[in-house]
């Protein structure tokens, strides 16, 4: 019986190297192929812009800050931050009562092992 197995192990021995000889290579390709592109980063040139064109950008850029609505901006920043803003109300306690005993009277209608939706659902109905 050994010797049956083992040309079957060093067949599988060798498909097994050979596979992995493979990744290798291919991981080591990969691996290059990134720090060429790296490296090459470097080595491209820099655009250079004339004299006309920075004016031009810089104009651009004035004019868009210029057309910008600051104030309408500035408003809606504060409607956000008024309208964000918790406002509390005090009932008054007759009130409190009432609406406390509707939503009892309400939780008792429901079945008896209704879940926490059913009685959301039947405290919020009319």
């Amino acid at each position: 019986m050994k010797s049956e197995m083992g040309p079957v192990h060093t067949m599988t021995t060798l498909i097994v190297s050979s596979i992995n000889i493979v990744v290798a290579l291919y991981v080591l390709r990969s691996q290059y192929a990134s720090l060429y592109i790296y490296c090459d980063r470097d080595s491209r040139p820099t655009l250079e812009y004339t004299p006309n064109q920075i004016g031009k950008m810089e104009e651009s850029v004035w004019i868009r800050k210029a057309a910008e609505p600051v104030e309408l901006i500035r408003l809606v920043k504060a409607l956000k931050k008024e309208l964000c803003r918790e406002v509390v109300v005090e009932l008054p306690q007759p009130l409190k009562l009432k609406i406390t005993n509707e939503i009892v009277e309400r939780l008792k209608t429901l079945r008896p092992k209704a879940n926490v939706t059913e009685q959301r659902d039947g405290a919020r109905k009319n």
